[in-house]
């Protein structure tokens, strides 16, 4: 097989190899630099990457029961367009590198337990991260292959919306005759908090033996803070008012309370100064017999900066906050994987890799992770490619407790991480 054909093996593969990676932290996607080392003098790739976590708790704070998945699937569209040549080239890149999507209602009485603040219970959560780069290769080659300087910056952003259940005081009493009680009132509070665009970059090396399909690379990515955010919140009627009877049961109180959606204070909100961590990425890929490659990655992610996320809310003079503790500890995956170029057209790969849980006990979200992974790659003809490829995960189970700074105990399963991912590139 020539090289092009070696080729065609890594670029299905790394695919493989990468979509490991989507499950360590809130990490979504990653820039499409690779379209840096694509031959001719202007290329582009599009594809969309599916992500089915399938987690769920099994029990919370004692009580067991099948509550459904509150993390919810989501779609990561990837962009990339790369013009250059032998010595120099460039490629400008758009993903939503960190995101998450939450929705904890089919957890007991329909929300989490209450916070720590405000007596609040989370009912959703979900926040994402765009991120626009440019990212540029300045090569030297030689007899002994080809040595790049890899370099650029990026552009990302932080938007979060997020929705809770609590219980606010009327003001209202029932009659004397009924025990003067406080009459209350179920609230829904909403939050939609955005964060301006800040700036970071990537610097990484490179090198190259065509000969023998010898890539290997090492790419450094910053961290970004975030720590200027606006936002607007709405806190609305919920449901019936009620009064706290005997035994401390709920007893409705007819005809008090506002219908359903019923706005009761708009107000401003924000969030806790939040950093996008930083990372090194690794990956190689060797020749190791005719048409086959070895290939291989390692990331680390510096999670250990994500201690807690803080949401507020500020009506009428006062403000409300609602906390998430993290606590995580740093991120390791690693993959390795064969490809194959079976004909001048075709070509596939397989990978295992292992994801380690970045969850301390604060949350449980993100355990140890085994993948599987694959995909294959058609080059109808030398301007066109398409690829499609698929993983199956493992989530090892895991426990949170207030021991350990969690806000409420819980305990998820082993369960399984469906993914998905298509792409077609284009060469000019």
């Amino acid at each position: 097989m020539t090289f092009r054909n070696l080729m065609a093996c890594a670029s299905i593969a790394s695919v493989a190899l990468t979509t490991t990676a989507l499950a360590g932290g809130f990490q979504r996607g990653t820039a499409d630099t690779d379209i840096l080392y694509e031959s001719g003098p202007f290329s582009m790739r599009t594809g969309l990457i599916y992500v089915n976590p399938m987690r769920g708790f099994e029990s919370i704070n004692g009580q067991s029961g099948d509550f459904g998945d509150y993390a919810q699937a989501y779609n990561i569209p990837t962009y990339a367009v790369g013009f250059g040549g032998e010595n120099f080239g460039c490629a400008g890149t758009y993903i939503i590198s960190f995101a998450a999507d939450s929705d904890y209602t089919g957890s007991p009485g329909g929300a989490l337990p209450a916070g720590p603040t405000a007596g609040s219970r989370t009912l959703a959560n979900e926040f994402d991260s765009n991120e626009f780069g440019m990212t540029c290769r300045v090569s030297y080659a030689s007899d002994m292959g080809r040595f790049s300087l890899l370099g650029g910056v990026f552009a990302e952003d932080f938007n979060f919306q997020g929705s809770s259940a609590s219980s606010v005081p009327t003001g209202r009493t029932t009659p004397p005759s009924l025990g003067s009680l406080p009459i209350f009132l179920p609230v829904q509070t909403t939050v939609d908090t955005r964060g301006d665009y800040e700036f970071g970059y990537r610097v990484g090396l490179a090198y190259e033996k065509p000969e023998i399909a010898l890539r290997a690379q090492v790419l450094y990515r910053s961290e970004v803070t975030h720590d200027t955010f606006s936002g607007t919140g709405t806190v609305a009627a919920a449901g019936n008012a009620y009064v706290i009877g005997g035994g401390g049961q709920q007893v409705v109180i007819p005809n008090v309370a506002p219908p359903v959606g019923t706005p009761l204070a708009v107000g401003t909100s924000s969030f806790n100064e939040v950093t996008s961590p930083q990372s090194l990425y690794i990956n190689a890929q060797t020749g190791i017999a005719e048409g086959t490659l070895l290939l291989g990655s390692f990331r680390w992610t510096d999670w250990s900066t994500n201690k807690s996320a803080i949401s507020s809310i500020t009506t009428g003079g006062v403000t409300r906050s609602s906390v998430s503790p993290y606590n995580w500890r740093d991120g390791y995956t690693a993959s390795i994987g064969i490809g194959r170029a079976f004909t001048d057209e075709i070509a596939g790969a397989v990978s295992i890799g292992y994801d380690r849980g970045v969850s301390t006990g604060s949350e449980t979200t993100y355990t140890d992770l085994y993948t599987v992974a694959g995909g294959v790659s058609f080059k109808a003809n030398k301007w066109s490619e398409i690829r499609v490829g698929g993983l199956v995960g493992y989530w090892t189970d895991g426990a949170q407790s207030i021991s350990d700074g969690a806000y409420f105990n819980g305990t998820v399963g082993n369960d399984i991480v469906l993914a998905g991912n298509a792409s077609i590139k284009l060469n000019f």
